[in-house]
């Protein structure tokens, strides 16, 4: 069983062309799949269009107050009934295309593979700024924690579930810094992390706030290195 979450917060304009797009890619793959919307405290009609989106395939987990991205994802991994857990953003800024390519390394015994927008072969779109300040706090991490991943942020990441739920409740930081900081403790764990090339375009409805959120995922990375110096 091959789970994905979509994690969405006021998501009423994208959620019902985004579920039906990921259905068909899902289709194509042999295995039994399902889609689980992670919703997030959203406050215009995104649980409406969500409950009526719902099937024997498509699970909706509906939280009344906003809990962060990360938190998110880890409440909907224990909701999961899949062997294999795949989330990705809801604004499909990485091509679902490569869903078949992400769950591949998994068969083949990796334990997490990452999606990674600066790997050869990976193409991209987005605002320079944001480019620059991405490129930035992945450089600091490989600095400061020691990480070998090339792109820890991407939003399009597969993780085998028994290996992910234990580093799960370990996890400090459960809204922007949740990626650096799964894929940190995973090496830690000597976990087989794989990295993918991928094709990403940056999507105007990205609730990621550069100024205010790239601050706070600063101030996280900070934290985490002098706690576990």
């Amino acid at each position: 069983m091959i789970s994905v979450i979509l994690p969405v917060y006021n998501e009423e304009k994208i959620l019902e062309a985004t579920v039906k797009q990921i259905e068909r890619i899902l289709a194509k793959i042999p295995e039994k799949t399902e889609i689980i919307i992670s919703e997030d405290g959203s406050t215009d009609k995104t649980v409406e269009i969500a409950k009526r989106l719902e099937n024997s395939q498509i699970r909706l987990l509906h939280s009344k107050k906003r809990l962060g991205k990360g938190a998110s994802i880890i409440r909907s991994a224990k909701f999961a009934t899949g062997d294999i857990i795949i989330f990705m953003d809801a604004d499909l800024a990485s091509e679902p295309k490569f869903l078949e390519k992400l769950i591949a390394p998994i068969k083949e015994g990796a334990d997490i593979v990452v999606a990674s927008r600066y790997l050869k072969g990976s193409k991209t779109s987005r605002d320079f700024f944001r480019h620059v300040a991405s490129k930035c706090f992945n450089w600091l991490v490989r600095l400061l924690l020691g990480s070998k991943i090339s792109d820890h942020q991407c939003g399009f990441k597969a993780f085998r579930r028994k290996e992910a739920v234990g580093i799960f409740e370990k996890i400090d930081d459960q809204r922007w810094f949740f990626d650096a900081e799964f894929l940190v403790r995973a090496q830690w764990k000597k976990l087989k992390i794989k990295e993918i090339p991928i094709e990403w375009n940056e999507a105007g409805t990205s609730k990621f706030n550069l100024l205010r959120d790239g601050f706070m995922m600063g101030i996280s990375l900070i934290k985490f290195k002098l706690k576990h110096w």
